[in-house]
């Protein structure tokens, strides 16, 4: 198992498809094709996207001025449209739920929540978190909650133990395909908690127990970063869950599992 830390990685996966931009997703203002949807301060943008040599339409979210930027959720990636449909659109239906339909208007994935009316809004925010809010700004579902492969700061991976329920990165299929893959990163139930990682049901990989600042069994976890990351455990909830964050403005960051199971670590200077 490979754990790697670099100042900057560089990726040329996809091509995105757009003209022009928008702040939210309504019920009268979908997104299309030609579209992105873009954070307040232009840090973050979804849209619609092809890897690389792929047929296949994803709707996804990537850094929005980061040269080849690597695409950080995907909303389908086990439901892809044929690049053929020019017509699919990410919209709010009438349930309220933000929905992606394909050129013949049936659902190809929604956020499936019980909302009271369609008032609903989609937005973007500059931590790379896809909300849906009721009329009174109340939030109704976030793409934090759902991750795909990598983890974006203050995003979580859990798991609690008496509901069974856990957050994990699932890795890509391959570079060019964003469908879940073999790879599974999470942290264990455990006291004290460690991250593990299974290559389909298979163990892969241990970081060893949390030790208060770090995981004893990654001897690169030094004090150059340590204050960044954290876990956090109430045993008598059962939950657990690990985080990190971005401490200076200066940079940005992420990590994600890779589709050849290493986990890969990205920072770059902000401008």
């Amino acid at each position: 198992m490979r754990v790697h830390l670099c100042l900057l990685l560089v990726f040329s996966l996809f091509q995105a498809v757009q003209s022009s931009t928008i702040s939210s997703i309504t019920a009268s203002s979908p997104l299309d094709q030609s579209q992105t949807l873009v954070s307040p301060s232009q840090i973050f943008e979804l849209g619609f996207f092809m890897p690389n040599g792929s047929r296949k339409q994803y709707v996804g979210i990537w850094y929005k001025n980061m040269p080849h930027s690597k695409v950080v959720w995907v909303a389908n990636r086990d439901k892809p449209l044929e690049d053929t449909d020019q017509s699919a659109s990410l919209v709010i239906g009438r349930d309220g739920n933000l929905k992606l339909l394909d050129g013949q208007q049936s659902t190809v994935w929604s956020t499936n929540v019980t909302a009271k009316s369609n008032y609903s809004a989609a937005v973007l925010w500059d931590s790379g978190n896809l909300v849906l809010q009721d009329r009174s700004a109340n939030e109704m579902w976030q793409s934090f909650d759902e991750p795909t492969d990598t983890l974006l700061p203050n995003m979580k991976i859990r798991v609690n133990l008496k509901t069974g329920k856990t957050q994990n990165l699932v890795s890509w299929k391959g570079e060019d395909d964003p469908s879940s893959g073999s790879f599974v990163l999470g942290i264990t139930s455990e006291t004290p908690p460690q991250g593990f990682a299974w290559n389909g049901s298979s163990p892969y990989w241990r970081s060893g127990p949390w030790d208060k600042s770090k995981f004893i069994g990654i001897p690169i976890m030094n004090s150059t970063y340590l204050n960044n990351y954290d876990l956090q455990q109430n045993i008598d909830q059962g939950t657990s869950y690990f985080y990190f964050n971005n401490h200076s403005n200066s940079y940005f960051g992420y990590f994600f599992i890779s589709s050849e199971g290493s986990i890969e670590f990205v920072s770059w200077k902000n401008g």
